[in-house]
């Protein structure tokens, strides 16, 4: 979702704000991460469509990160322990140019993630199994 643009002065370039909202399909994708075995190529996870096109988002909630070999991502601890409903994130982000420069203030646990309450304990459960940071 947009929420600003601006122009550089200098080069004419657009600079565009976008808000990214932690959401199903985000916790869909990191619960996938985790259920592989917390790291992973895309293209080997089974996702579908939204779920590829967006995971790159979860870098902006601290959720996974891409790694430096084989085009693989990795679920970070604080992924895995926003799975266990141990921690909260931001409710949403700002971004300008793939970076994050501004979140919100309200913070969330996995229950609270519109439509995803009812996953919460099987995600949860999964999430307790033994990972890459144990």
């Amino acid at each position: 979702m947009k929420t600003n643009v601006s122009i550089c002065p200098t080069c004419g370039h657009r600079i565009t704000e976008y808000k990214h909202s932690i959401n199903k399909t985000l916790v869909s994708c990191l619960h996938r991460l985790n259920a592989v075995g917390g790291r992973a190529r895309l293209d080997t996870m089974g996702l579908n469509n939204t779920q590829f096109a967006n995971f790159q988002k979860l870098r902006y909630f601290g959720f996974a990160v891409p790694t430096q070999t084989n085009n693989e991502w990795q679920i970070t601890e604080q992924g895995v322990w926003f799975l266990q409903g141990r921690i909260q994130v931001h409710q949403f982000v700002i971004t300008k140019n793939a970076n994050v420069i501004r979140e919100s203030s309200q913070l969330v646990y996995i229950n609270q993630i519109k439509e995803c309450v009812q996953y919460k304990i099987q995600w949860q459960d999964q999430a307790r199994q033994p990972n890459l940071f144990d």
